[in-house]
């Protein structure tokens, strides 16, 4: 009997092993947990690999592309003016394997004055360099991008460069400056807030060491960002923390330079007819909104395919080109005359909802613009919005509507929230200084990206501003249906 179960106490042992793989403990088969972008949606794991998974033909080069990216080595890091498709040769003929988002870093494996071959991380393909800006030597041993430019073009040259087409954006990254990244040179340009728990490093790469910790929420000062990397000031100590673990951000200095993840428009277009705006990531699949005729939309590029490309929400959409009558173009504010635009924004609401609620909402939309519409801005003027299109009362023409308040479903004034959040985006795309603003909550608002937003409402909930520009600006809203868009005039 000892015999017999000695003999099957073994084999049940062989067995285990064998299925090990099978029966391994603790291994968790749940779906993959959302994944939020402080610069887009809330997407999960399975998602961000969508486009691959549904393209066959883009399947079917993933073994060789992988093998590629084994080999091959970043030569040179720049970042991508425009939402760029990767093709799989050097030619405009050829199909596409995946995407690059603007404002994204890009590793250049070949560089060339037409095409560009890049890794992308799970593919290797071809980007036209036009649409390249930033372009600078990489270092491989530092994870980090060099200060000299490649193309043998002047690092201020290299940096503040623009390859959008039809426009240039009005605020640009700062020059490189080495001083900025050292404790003795360090500049209070920015203040943001920790997006994630983030270890500060010594150097500009992941695999250096850890100076200090910082908790979700915490604030910072930035001195300056260079690639992927920001360096900061956290009670008294210095180091460097992706850029990625940064949101709600704003200029300390009003002419600190561009703020990551803001808009970047290269002007308003007025579409010609009733016009569908589609999804970019789908290329098209996807229908977002319709807009009227006349509609005055904030466009930040045009791609090689005749598509102006937009941010519509928490993602991104365009509209075609031939869906365009004309652009109004943004005028970088250093060389802008009386009367051109220097910045603009869009945001998009819901129309067609004919409850009493959203009717409301979409009345006080269309107040607040009216109060705010015509203002003009002095050199070093400072305004307080809410003396403009407060207080938020039946009294003053107000509607109830639905608000983001903590236990409160609706009051009056609900709306005017997106008028403002439309306007800061506008802003601070130029040295107009925030010197107070609150989000909604941390994760912000559903009609722009996380840490973009700017809240009205009683008591410190509003947005102050000055004017830092050596000139007047007046501020205009363009209103249509479902679409509300600002912009910013030299007067």
């Amino acid at each position: 009997m000892k015999n017999w179960f000695g003999r099957l106490l073994a084999g049940l042992l062989c067995l285990c092993l064998s299925f090990g793989g099978v029966f391994a403990l603790g291994e968790s088969t749940d779906t993959p947990a959302a994944t939020v972008n402080p610069y887009g949606a809330s997407v999960s794991q399975d998602a961000q690999n969508g486009d691959i998974l549904e393209d066959p033909s883009a399947l079917s080069g993933t073994e060789e592309t992988a093998a590629q990216a084994d080999t091959d080595t970043a030569q040179y890091v720049a970042t991508a003016a425009a939402t760029l498709k990767v093709r799989r040769s050097p030619t405009l003929e050829a199909a596409g394997n995946s995407s690059i988002t603007k404002g994204e870093m890009v590793f250049i494996l070949e560089l060339g004055n037409d095409w560009c071959k890049v890794d992308t991380g799970s593919n290797i393909g071809y980007v036209q360099t036009k649409y390249l800006s930033d372009i600078r030597e990489y270092s491989t041993s530092q994870g980090e991008a060099a200060s000299s430019a490649a193309t043998g073009e002047s690092s201020a040259t290299a940096t503040n460069s623009t390859a959008v087409a039809d426009g240039v954006s009005p605020m640009q990254p700062a020059t490189f400056d080495a001083a900025l990244f050292t404790p003795e040179g360090f500049k209070d340009n920015f203040k943001a807030e920790m997006y994630k728990p983030t270890v500060a490093r010594k150097e500009m790469d992941e695999h250096s060491g850890g100076v200090f910790s910082i908790k979700t929420y915490e604030e910072v000062t930035v001195s300056a960002y260079q690639g992927d990397w920001s360096y900061i000031r956290y009670k008294n100590s210095y180091g460097y923390v992706p850029t990625s673990a940064l949101f709600k951000w704003d200029r300390i200095d009003a002419y600190a330079g561009y703020i990551p993840g803001a808009v970047q428009p290269i002007g308003m277009a007025f579409v010609n007819k009733s016009t569908v705006i589609k999804s970019y990531a789908d290329n098209g699949k996807k229908s977002l909104k319709t807009v009227n005729a006349g509609s005055a939309i904030m466009v930040e590029s045009l791609d090689d395919q005749g598509r102006y490309v937009l941010p519509y929400w928490r993602t991104t959409g365009y509209i075609d080109q031939s869906d365009v009558s004309y652009v109004m173009k943004v005028v970088p504010w250093e060389t802008a005359q009386s009367g051109d635009m220097i910045s603009c924004m869009s945001t998009y609401y819901a129309v067609g909802v004919h409850t009493l609620q959203y009717q409301g909402r979409n009345y006080n939309i269309y107040l607040g613009t009216s109060f705010i519409s015509g203002t003009v801005l002095q050199p070093e003027e400072t305004v307080n919005i809410h003396d403009v299109m407060g207080p938020y009362r039946k009294s003053t023409g107000y509607h109830r509507a639905p608000i983001w308040r903590a236990g409160t479903l609706s009051g009056f004034g609900g709306g005017v929230c997106q008028v403002n959040t439309t306007l800061y985006n506008a802003l601070i795309e130029v040295p107009i200084l925030i010197n107070w603003r609150k989000v909604h909550a941390d994760v912000g608002i559903y009609y722009c990206p996380v840490g973009f937003d700017a809240a009205v409402g009683g008591g410190d909930i509003t947005m102050i501003f000055t004017n830092k520009l050596p000139y007047a600006v007046r501020i205009n809203y363009f209103m249509s249906d479902g679409c509300l868009t600002v912009g910013i005039f030299r007067v």
